[in-house]
């Protein structure tokens, strides 16, 4: 029988995996600072996180590559199934993308809905179309990762996203020669990631060759949608967090100021607490058996408690004034509009943390229904959330961005714990996960489950 995986095994799978995800999300942030630099840096930064918000709510389906391929790869055939799988879905986003960047429907969305200026709409298109050629590098790399990942070489995952940080720095400093304004950023980001995919594609090619050619039937394009659509709504609505807050931030006071603000904001929390949502993985992974269940609980209260405490540091009005005047090079304006939304951030890691790890739970005993429906929950939050400017308009577009990441992380919470504890079987009867093939619904195999080992 094969050895339960201990306290330990879980921070060698996660302590690469918070590596990756922090030079992940410092790349995201050391392209505001650079841009923040940049002449006219309110429309700028406004423009560039209308964009990037826009790829990342749109490109969503495609992100769910790396959790699928995770579950389904077996072989050869399996990894090409899910390339062309996949490749399916990134030409319907490409399609609505052009759309957007090359018609004034980008003007009426980002101009007449967001109610941003017309020179930040019109930057903004631009941007979206370079942000668009990320998304058939995103399939490659997720699927290189799930390789690595399942061999548990979650190192050299590091490796990539540190080459990503390092050629990032020399693509900004070389790209202004070129382009202007959130374009810089933009391409920046689309090169430093084809230059990560391509390591990982590297990294992950000895591991493919060793997969067996066929070992059995390949996973059927519907199988794979039956599985897939759920995380791919709930990305969607968790990527789309920033985008519809983006919405209501139009209807503040001043809405360019609020759509910078809300954008470096955004990119600072995800530097400091993005790491956690790899507790879906290690959940995923790690977990097969109520023994490994209460480890992975333990190993997450620790990782949260953690991560808390870090991000209980931004009450301390010093602390907040460095990173954003000195770290991030905001203008007075812009920082005193973020200061107060950064002491939010200690909450937000409770309840992402928390999340992520019912999230990873339900993925490895191949129950994903309840993820689709927590998206539909946390849409609803997030517009209740946003409607506060409707109320308030003066208020920081950061603090009602903040509040809106808080409650929807926190309403995911709740409908996926329950979901987690409403029986008291558990999640994990046996010692061995659902087999490859099993197909993912609201009640699938080994779902009377994970109550138990929570409540020890």
């Amino acid at each position: 029988m094969t050895r339960a995986h201990t306290l330990k095994d879980a921070y060698a799978f996660f302590l690469p995996l918070i590596l990756m995800a922090e030079m992940m999300m410092i790349s995201h942030s050391v392209i505001h600072a650079f841009i923040a630099r940049l002449p006219d840096p309110k429309l700028t930064l406004a423009a560039y996180n209308i964009a990037f918000s826009y790829h990342s709510m749109a490109g969503s389906p495609v992100w769910t590559a790396l959790t699928t391929s995770i579950a389904f790869i077996t072989d050869r055939r399996s990894v090409r199934r899910l390339l062309t799988f996949n490749m399916i879905i990134a030409g319907i986003v490409m399609a609505v993308g052009c759309a957007v960047g090359l018609t004034p429907l980008g003007d009426l969305l980002f101009g007449g809905l967001m109610g941003a200026s017309p020179p930040v709409a019109l930057s903004a298109r631009r941007a979206i179309l370079i942000l668009l050629l990320i998304t058939p590098l995103t399939i490659f790399r997720s699927l290189a990762y799930a390789l690595l990942m399942k061999n548990r070489y979650t190192i050299l995952v590091a490796i990539g996203a540190f080459v990503r940080l390092v050629s990032l720095a020399g693509y900004l400093l070389a790209l202004p020669v070129f382009l202007q304004g959130a374009m810089v950023g933009a391409a920046a980001l689309l090169l430093c990631i084809a230059t990560e995919a391509l390591l990982a594609v590297i990294f992950a090619h000895r591991f493919y060759l060793a997969l067996p050619v066929a070992a059995g039937a390949p996973p059927a394009h519907w199988e794979i949608w039956h599985f897939s659509w759920p995380l791919m709504l709930s990305q969607v609505s968790q990527n789309g967090v920033a985008f519809i807050t983006n919405f209501f931030l139009g209807r503040l006071a001043n809405p360019d100021l609020a759509l910078a603000a809300f954008g470096v904001m955004d990119g600072l929390w995800r530097v400091l607490l993005g790491p956690l949502r790899n507790l879906v993985q290690t959940a995923q992974t790690l977990v097969r058996s109520r023994q490994e269940l209460r480890t992975l609980l333990r190993f997450t209260m620790q990782i949260v408690g953690g991560f808390s405490a870090v991000a209980a540091l931004f009450f301390f009005p010093p602390v907040r004034r460095y990173v954003l005047d000195v770290v991030m090079g905001l203008t007075p304006e812009l920082s005193a509009t973020i200061a107060p939304a950064m002491m939010l951030f200690f909450l937000i890691a409770v309840v992402l943390g928390f999340s992520a790890l019912c999230r990873g739970l339900l993925l490895a005993a191949r129950t994903t229904g309840q993820i689709a429906r927590s998206a539909w929950v946390r849409l609803l939050v997030v517009c209740a959330a946003g409607s506060l400017a409707l109320a308030f308009p003066a208020m920081s577009g950061a603090v009602l961005g903040a509040i809106a990441l808080t409650g929807g992380f926190a309403s995911e919470l709740l409908v996926l714990g329950y979901r987690v504890l409403r029986t008291p079987g558990g999640l994990f009867d046996g010692e061995s996960p659902p087999a490859a093939g099993a197909v993912a619904g609201d009640d699938g195999p080994n779902t009377h489950a994970a109550g138990d080992a929570m409540r020890t």
